[in-house]
């Protein structure tokens, strides 16, 4: 029975790990606003996100 528990909360902390990179565009400008950044940090940021989802994937 603890094993089903570990189960689906990993699934609902994937869930929620690719939801946060699907909803990317939604933190572009508060980023912007509240650390100053540019495209380019943000964009940096994005593609790290994406590299730490697709290494967990594997």
């Amino acid at each position: 029975m603890k094993n089903r528990w570990l189960i689906a909360l990993s699934a609902v902390g994937i869930h929620i790990s690719i939801g946060s990179v699907y909803a990317w565009s939604n933190f572009t400008n508060p980023l912007k606003q509240l650390f100053g950044w540019f495209d380019q940090e943000v964009a940096l940021t994005f593609s790290i996100a994406i590299l730490f989802l697709t290494r967990g994937a594997s």
